[in-house]
């Protein structure tokens, strides 16, 4: 089960783009349709690196990136170097003032510059990003007490002088359950998600949204810990598309995720199924 946040609790509300996390997880987390390899190992100098290397389900192509990550005095240094040379550092620091985590994205060929600041207090989250090469200033805000988690969330692209029209949200943690809503367009989509911790091996999980008027969607879900080494996720929407994720850790430190999609309304038609294969190694 999640922590409960309450008046005792020293812990940070959720930001407005994790408010109702727990469904969202475990009906979109792992469903993946392509080939991946991903290795993780760490060397002596402290340099963590991560090789991933991918087969796109769209086209077949494939895809690399390089991803090293060091702290290097009070900031964390990560870089990323992708199959087409495209390069990126990130750099956060969480120490220079107390509950302030400041970030900034660069790309070596100068076309995304972003910095980010998140403020976490005991019962306010104030999140703010600033991305210079659209011109965009992002802002979101939650609130907690109680068990009860409300936030706000607005842009402002100074570039064209518009704000944009905010979206909020509310989430309840119970002791088992998790019920959250979010409404954005002023009511033009809609979102409801609940979790339920049936058991410490089971979960299950449901979503609804209606986005402009092109009706309702519904989606159910549900998670199995089979052992301490596998697990399976399965769901379905109201399209008829049934999708299932199985992850087995096959040795130590070895890990293999096999996800399948069918699309029950399509089933002799070439192409309308996928299927996705991941081998996670982190030595």
């Amino acid at each position: 089960t999640r922590p409960r946040v309450s008046r005792e609790s020293t812990m940070a509300p959720a930001k407005f783009g994790d408010i109702g996390k727990a469904g969202n997880n475990l009906l979109g987390d792992d469903y993946k349709y392509e080939a991946k390899c991903e290795v993780k190992t760490k060397l002596e100098s402290g340099v963590n690196i991560k090789s991933t290397f991918t087969r796109s389900e769209k086209d077949g192509s494939i895809g690399a990136v390089l991803e090293l990550k060091k702290g290097v005095s009070v900031v964390d240094c990560t870089g990323k170097l992708d199959h087409k040379g495209d390069a990126t550092l990130t750099l956060e620091n969480s120490t220079l003032v107390p509950k302030l985590k400041l970030k900034a994205d660069v790309a070596a060929n100068g076309s995304s510059t972003k910095v980010s600041a998140d403020y976490a207090h005991d019962a306010l989250m104030t999140c703010s990003s600033l991305d210079l090469s659209k011109s965009v200033l992002a802002i979101n805000s939650s609130f907690a007490t109680n068990g009860i988690t409300v936030g706000a969330s607005t842009s402002f692209a100074y570039g064209k002088g518009k704000w944009a029209t905010p979206a909020v949200g509310a989430m309840y943690d119970g002791s088992n359950f998790q019920l959250a809503a979010k409404v954005e367009n002023l009511g033009e989509k809609i979102d409801v998600t609940y979790h339920q911790s049936v058991s410490k091996d089971v979960a299950l999980a449901l979503n609804l949204a209606q986005v402009d008027k092109k009706g309702v969607s519904l989606s159910l879900g549900s998670s199995y810990k089979i052992d301490k080494d596998s697990s399976v996720k399965a769901k379905v929407d109201s399209t008829g598309v049934l999708s299932a994720v199985y992850q087995q850790k096959i040795r130590p430190k070895m890990t293999l995720k096999v996800s399948g999609q069918v699309n029950t309304t399509k089933l002799t038609q070439e192409n309308a199924h996928k299927i996705g294969v991941a081998l996670l190694m982190d030595y």
